[in-house]
C-alpha cells in the first residue's frame, strides 16, 4: 500500500496536502477532494506538517459521519461550524501565488521573500478564497506591519503578525518596518490578486483591495547619510587597519581592502565582492575595475556594466600587487555565497557590527553610505554629473545619454584621480 506524502508541485517548489474524500463524506462535506498548501520548501517541513494536516481530515470526517457538520444544512442548530473545519471554496492566495508564478520570471530570492508576504498574510487570515479578501482585511494587514520590528527576534519569527505585535506592545522601541518594505508586503499581494483577475479567477465586478493603500510617511523615513571625516577617521584607525586584524566575518583582506574600494570608486558592495582577478586590467598605463556580468555575476541594473579607473591612492596601497599575488580566480576567495548566490550578505552583516563597535551606530550609516560619499567627493571635485554617472553606474533618464559608447576611459580616470579626502590616512596591507 502506498504511503501518503506531500505533493511538491513541479514549478513553485511549495509543498501542497492532498487528501481524497471518503465516498460517504462528499455529500456532506460537498467535496471530493481536500488540498492546502503547507507554504514550504522544506521536506523535513512538510511532512510534520502534512501529519498535522492527516490528522486535522480524521476529525473532520469523523465529524461528517456522526452528523455534527452538515455543509449543505441552512439550519441554525448547534452543529459543528463549518469555518472550524478549515474547508476553502474557491481559489486560495497561495494557490493563485503559485499559478501566478509559473508566468513570473523571479529570481530564488524574490520569490522566497514573496512567499514570506504570502505566508505573513494567511497567518493573519488562514487559507481563505482570494477573492473575499477586503479592503478592510488589507488596511488591517497594513497596521499590523507597521508595528512589526524590522529584525524579529528568533522566539518570534514562527508567529504570525497578530501574536508577534500582540508580544511585543509597550517592550519594543527599536526599528519597525520601512515604508518601502510594508509597500512591498502590499505590492506582491496586489501583483497577485491583479493577475488573477486580468486570468479570470475573479467575477467581472472584483476591484483590487490593495489599490490606494501603500504608505508614506516621508518624516519618518531615514536617507542613507554619507560618511563623515570623522566616520572615516574611526572606520581606517580600527585595528584591521591599525594592526592587521583579519576577523573571520570579514573574510580575510576582504574586511580590509573592500572599504578602501568603496571609498575610491562608489561601487555597490556585491559589485566589489564578486570581482575576479581578471576584471583588474590595465590599457595605456589605465588600471580600472571591469564591472561586467559574465560567469553569472549578479549587476542591479543595465547601465551598472561600466569600467571604472582605479586611483592612485589605492594602487599605492599596493592594490594590485595584492591582485598579482592570488593564487586564484577572485579577489576575494574568502568570502561565501549565500543560498541566493549572492557573496557579500554575510559580509555585510559583519561590516555593520563592525560599525556598532567604532561607535558610528546612525541608522543611516551602513556600507551605501561610502556610494553617497562618492558621489559628494565628484561634485565638490567639479566632476560633470553624467560623468560622476557613468563611474558608479547610475541610470539617466536622457535619451541622448543611451546614444555612442559613453565616455572614455581617459575621462573617468581624471574625474577619479580628482577626488581627494584630507587628513585622511590608511595604512598599508602588509
Amino acid at each position: 500500500m502506498r504511503i501518503a506524502t506531500p505533493y511538491k508541485h513541479p514549478n513553485s517548489g511549495i509543498y501542497y496536502f492532498r487528501r481524497a474524500v471518503p465516498n460517504e463524506c462528499r455529500r456532506i462535506l460537498n467535496r471530493t477532494i481536500i488540498k492546502e498548501s503547507l507554504h514550504t520548501r522544506e521536506p523535513y517541513e512538510a511532512r510534520r506538517l502534512f501529519a498535522v494536516k492527516q490528522e486535522e481530515c480524521e476529525k473532520l470526517f469523523e465529524s461528517a459521519r456522526s452528523g455534527c457538520i452538515n455543509i449543505n444544512s441552512n439550519s441554525n442548530s448547534n452543529q459543528h461550524n463549518v469555518n472550524d473545519t478549515k474547508l476553502v471554496f474557491g481559489t486560495t492566495l497561495q494557490e493563485l501565488f503559485d499559478k501566478f508564478n509559473i508566468e513570473s520570471n523571479q529570481s530564488v530570492k524574490g520569490l522566497n521573500e514573496a512567499q514570506k508576504v504570502v505566508n505573513r498574510f494567511i497567518g493573519v487570515y488562514g487559507s481563505i478564497a482570494a477573492e473575499t479578501i477586503s479592503g478592510v482585511m488589507i488596511r488591517e494587514f497594513k497596521e499590523l506591519l507597521i508595528y512589526t520590528p524590522s529584525i524579529l527576534p528568533e522566539c518570534l519569527r514562527t508567529k504570525s503578525l497578530r501574536k508577534i505585535v500582540r508580544e511585543m506592545n509597550g517592550k519594543y522601541n527599536g526599528r519597525t518596518l520601512s515604508d518601502s518594505s510594508i509597500n512591498k508586503h502590499l505590492s506582491v499581494l496586489s501583483c497577485v490578486l491583479q493577475w488573477a483577475s486580468d486570468n479570470s479567477y475573479f467575477n467581472d465586478n472584483w476591484h483590487n483591495p490593495v489599490r490606494g493603500k501603500t504608505i508614506r510617511r516621508k518624516s519618518s523615513q531615514r536617507d542613507r547619510l554619507p560618511f563623515t571625516a570623522g566616520d572615516l577617521d574611526k572606520i581606517f584607525a580600527s585595528d584591521v587597519y591599525t594592526n592587521q586584524l583579519r576577523p573571520k566575518g570579514g573574510a580575510g583582506g576582504a574586511a580590509y581592502w573592500i572599504p578602501i574600494i568603496a571609498l575610491y570608486t562608489g561601487m555597490r558592495l556585491e559589485e566589489i565582492g564578486q570581482l575576479l582577478v581578471s576584471d583588474i586590467k590595465c590599457e595605456d598605463s589605465i588600471w580600472y575595475f571591469d564591472v561586467n556580468s559574465s560567469e553569472d555575476k549578479q549587476l542591479k541594473t543595465k547601465s551598472s556594466v561600466r569600467r571604472v579607473p582605479i586611483h592612485y591612492d589605492l594602487i599605492e596601497l599596493e592594490f594590485i600587487t595584492y591582485v598579482k599575488a592570488l593564487e586564484c580566480p577572485r579577489v576575494f576567495p574568502l568570502l561565501k555565497a549565500d543560498i541566493y548566490g549572492r557573496l557579500t550578505q554575510n559580509w555585510s552583516k559583519w561590516f555593520g557590527r563592525h560599525l556598532t563597535k567604532l561607535d558610528v551606530n546612525d541608522d543611516s550609516k551602513v556600507f551605501h553610505s561610502f556610494r553617497h560619499l562618492m558621489k559628494d567627493a565628484l561634485r565638490n571635485a567639479g566632476v560633470d554629473e553624467a560623468v560622476s554617472d557613468a563611474i558608479t553606474g547610475h541610470s539617466s533618464s536622457s535619451i541622448g545619454r543611451s546614444y555612442g559608447k559613453g565616455y572614455g576611459l581617459p575621462m573617468l580616470d581624471k574625474a577619479i584621480q580628482s577626488i581627494k579626502y584630507e587628513g585622511l590616512i590608511i595604512e598599508r596591507n602588509l
